[in-house]
């Protein structure tokens, strides 16, 4: 399936130039295995075949997409560029043919969803339980990145939709953000360990404080708390993205953690963290559905869709 692109050299001079389709899948494949010979398996072709269509699509734009590395190959500066579009486009595609597979009476597809930790333990799990009940046959991914990661693998159309916290967003006017659910933040420590006497920020200037937010917001935010009461900030301030590790962290050494409410009702079954209500907690975590602008969603993502919203107001 040839892909004509026509662009400028000359005012007076527009060339044309067919890139193929089967080009294009084989420069994502060679991009996402590192090889050559990564790529043939993925794409269920011999090596000669992938390495002529890399070679035939460098001849059709003038330029190298690979040079060599010591792990394998890798993209020059033209191939991250063109690697871009080729996601796009490789990416609708397979949409496209799933969808009209379904329209023809197919069971089978695929949806890709990103999500951020807070997404994970919240409106998730009752979502994909409705999801999987009206559609079995359906292939489900689910993939943790911080919220600026999502939006690039929605740029590049590697997901169908995102649930990220919106604290971690960044402004993108090529993603679409809508608001599903607002948490308060709450701060907890060990239930039986030495801060659980703790009744004002005195008592926690030198203890360490750790939080999930992949930004620099929350760090701000708890220097700006003790600013606010004369005291000096916390010197240990601790990123830790990974929720199954905060919760061991939680009840294992005494620190002061940051959790979004619903979250904290999922962790703190057992009772063995302490909330302390004395502590501000104006800060908010919000969670946003996230969309790729003009993205046409599959019938299956487009009710996994729906059942993020209908749990959102459960």
């Amino acid at each position: 399936m040839p892909i004509t692109i026509g662009y400028g050299i000359y005012p007076r001079v527009i060339k044309a130039m067919a890139i193929k389709l089967h080009q294009l899948r084989a420069l994502v494949a060679v991009a996402d295995h590192g090889t050559i010979v990564g790529a043939s398996r993925a794409l269920f072709v011999s090596q000669p075949a992938v390495t002529k269509a890399i070679r035939e699509l460098e001849t059709d734009i003038g330029m190298s997409l690979f040079g060599r590395s010591t792990n394998g190959v890798a993209l020059t500066r033209t191939g991250e560029s063109l690697l871009r579009h080729a996601r796009l486009i490789v990416g609708e595609l397979g949409r496209a043919e799933q969808q009209m597979a379904m329209e023809r009476g197919a069971q089978e597809g695929r949806v890709t969803i990103g999500l951020t930790p807070l997404a994970a333990l919240t409106l998730l799990p009752d979502a994909y339980a409705r999801f999987r009940h009206d559609m079995p046959q359906i292939t489900v991914e689910f993939l943790e990145y911080s919220a600026v990661k999502l939006q690039d693998q929605l740029r590049q159309g590697a997901l169908d939709f995102a649930v990220a916290s919106a604290a971690e967003a960044v402004i993108d006017p090529s993603v679409q953000c809508t608001e599903l659910l607002t948490f308060p933040l709450q701060f907890t420590v060990r239930a039986n360990g030495a801060l659980a006497n703790a009744n004002s920020l005195v008592d926690l200037c030198d203890a360490e404080w750790i939080h999930a937010d992949t930004t620099d917001e929350y760090p701000q935010y708890v220097v700006n708390l003790f600013e606010r009461q004369g005291l000096p900030a916390p010197r240990r301030i601790t990123r830790c993205t990974s929720q199954s590790l905060m919760y061991s962290l939680a009840i294992s050494i005494d620190a002061v953690m940051a959790w979004a409410s619903h979250t904290l009702e999922v962790v703190n079954l057992t009772g063995h963290l302490k909330k302390l209500d004395f502590v501000e907690t104006s800060r908010r975590a919000q969670l946003h559905l996230m969309q790729r602008e003009g993205a046409i969603l599959t019938r299956p993502a487009e009710y996994f869709i729906r059942c993020i919203h209908r749990a959102a107001i459960m």
